[in-house]
């Protein structure tokens, strides 16, 4: 069995405020409470992968630094409007949290959780995190948190 997690980054900057859309201060302290809520838990993440758009790498590097991660890297498949067989295709390493956007993500774990990938199975929120566990092939969803329930 495989465990791998799945989060829309922290809330963003406008592009009226800031063209490249960092983090805000929300976002910010919501992927903070949300990752000291996952290390209280002992939830262990191997490695971070992210999109490369600075609010996903952002999150990525709050996240590894409160879980003591070491790897974090960019990779393809986690952009807003990318296939979701680009990024399944990849999973094959337990303990990884994937960071993206919507609309991407929830296609991802639609397709995953056994749906056609293209009717939502989850809402996301912005640094909520999903787990799922994949067992011969097939994906189920173990939990769902969010920075409200944290």
């Amino acid at each position: 069995m495989m465990k791998v997690y799945f989060v829309q980054h922290g809330i963003a900057l406008s592009k009226d405020h800031n063209e490249k859309r960092p983090l805000s201060e929300t976002g910010e302290n919501e992927v903070r409470k949300v990752a000291q809520h996952l290390k209280a838990h002992d939830v262990a993440i191997s490695k971070i992968c992210h999109s490369g758009k600075l609010r996903a790498r952002q999150t990525a590097e709050l996240f590894a630094e409160i879980l003591n991660v070491g790897v974090v890297s960019e990779i393809s498949g986690l952009k807003p409007n990318d296939h979701p067989e680009m990024l399944i295709q990849q999973i094959n390493d337990d303990g990884v949290m994937y960071i993206g956007h919507l609309p991407n993500l929830q296609h991802v774990v639609a397709k995953i959780a056994g749906s056609n990938g293209n009717s939502p199975v989850i809402k996301f929120q912005n640094a909520g995190v999903v787990c799922i566990d994949i067992e011969e092939g097939e994906g189920r969803i173990e939990w769902f948190i969010t920075p409200a329930i944290c």
